[in-house]
């Protein structure tokens, strides 16, 4: 099946227009602001879109038509995992400035520190990817937006298994920091500043793309919808929980509201953390309890062990003094991933699993049928 998409973003008074998604020959529009779910199935872990780009594809200022076709599969890949317009426009920025889209020419080799791509990302072992995953644009764009997160150590590597290299979503508060911050937050480039330069360009690269056609062809291996034998993480989950864990990420970036949130979502500006859990399950039509505390008593005797963890399960915490009663609760959504109502962080963020330590209650796993 392929499912079609037109980069129909303009420019708007400060800020994109909605991208649009063509519906059975009808346009419609998308708003994608921060938080909203773009109804495009989940993405494999550490798999890369099979995408093609139609239509009249032509230069702007300096770039070619390769580079802004490299523009179009980064914006549809955005668009693709739920990024909001202006997340695509730090993604858009930094491949500018890393690689001038494409156009440098030693983009696609790598550089003295073992840098390739558009957005020049490590592929040595235990980093980003390999050469060609790094230099293939729609992965390479995956793992700006979400990370990688390594599945075996490597002496020289990012860091040890398990460790996540955080991406943009995984930026705390990135959707309030200027774009060029928020570039550098994932980059740590050593010209921190350079990003800026690129905002007013980058958005005539967007306007100069609204008539394009982006397709993203689900049938190609290695492309956009895993199976049950997928690459694990939320985009394994099938059916109910991928379910919850899409309305999940329909709240990252959801102010903390101590109390706040329940089963029809977010209230009083924001959620806790099990406000998050209780609006994310009734998406699969089951009403947990409201509170962590009481989420916990009813499903401890469904728990499982941390190696066993399955998207959708349910992590638990005591934060404060030893052998307090649990405190906290988060969505683990694979990949040594979870998805959490922060209090430090005061929002809704991605955050590595926290899978041990004295904090550490336990995991369960919401049975089917489960009622309160």
């Amino acid at each position: 099946m392929k499912s079609k998409k037109m980069l129909a973003a303009a420019l708007a008074v400060g800020c994109l227009a909605p991208v649009a998604l063509v519906v059975g020959g009808g346009l419609v529009g998308l708003g994608l602001l921060a938080g909203e779910d773009s109804g495009s199935d989940a993405l494999c872990a550490d798999s890369s879109l099979s995408v093609s780009v139609d239509g009249q594809v032509s230069g702007v200022g300096s770039y070619s038509p390769k580079a802004v076709e490299q523009a179009a599969i980064i914006l549809t890949v955005g668009e693709a995992e739920g990024i909001s317009a202006r997340g695509q426009l730090v993604a858009l920025m930094t491949a500018m400035q890393e690689s001038h889209l494409g156009d440098h020419p030693s983009t696609f080799s790598p550089d003295e520190n073992g840098d390739a791509g558009v957005f020049q990302q490590r592929q040595l072992p235990g980093w980003y990817g390999t050469l060609e995953e790094v230099t293939d644009t729609a992965y390479a764009a995956k793992v700006f937006y979400k990370g990688k997160t390594l599945t075996e150590e490597v002496p020289g590597g990012a860091g040890p298994k398990g460790y996540h290299i955080p991406g943009l979503v995984n930026v705390d508060g990135w959707e309030s920091l200027p774009p060029t911050v928020a570039a550098q937050r994932v980059q740590r480039s050593g010209h921190p500043q350079a990003y800026a330069k690129h905002e007013a360009e980058a958005r005539q690269i967007i306007a100069a793309l609204a008539n394009v056609d982006a397709e993203i062809d689900q049938t190609q291996p290695g492309s956009a919808v895993c199976g049950a034998e997928g690459g694990g993480g939320a985009s394994a989950a099938m059916g109910d929980i991928a379910a919850v864990l899409e309305r999940a990420e329909t709240t990252l970036g959801q102010t903390y509201v101590f109390g706040g949130g329940g089963w029809d979502g977010p209230t009083n500006g924001g959620q806790d953390c099990s406000g998050l859990t209780t609006y994310s399950y009734m998406a699969s039509g089951v009403r947990l309890p409201r509170t962590a505390r009481a989420q916990w008593a009813a499903l401890r005797s469904y728990e499982v062990s941390p190696s066993e963890a399955q998207p959708g399960d349910l992590i638990f915490e005591a934060w404060g003094r030893l052998g307090a009663e649990v405190s906290h609760v988060a969505i683990y959504t694979g990949d040594g991933q979870m998805i959490e109502a922060s209090r430090g962080a005061a929002v809704t963020k991605f955050s590595p699993a926290r899978l041990s330590g004295d904090q550490f209650v336990g995991i369960a796993r919401v049975p089917d049928g489960f009622t309160e």
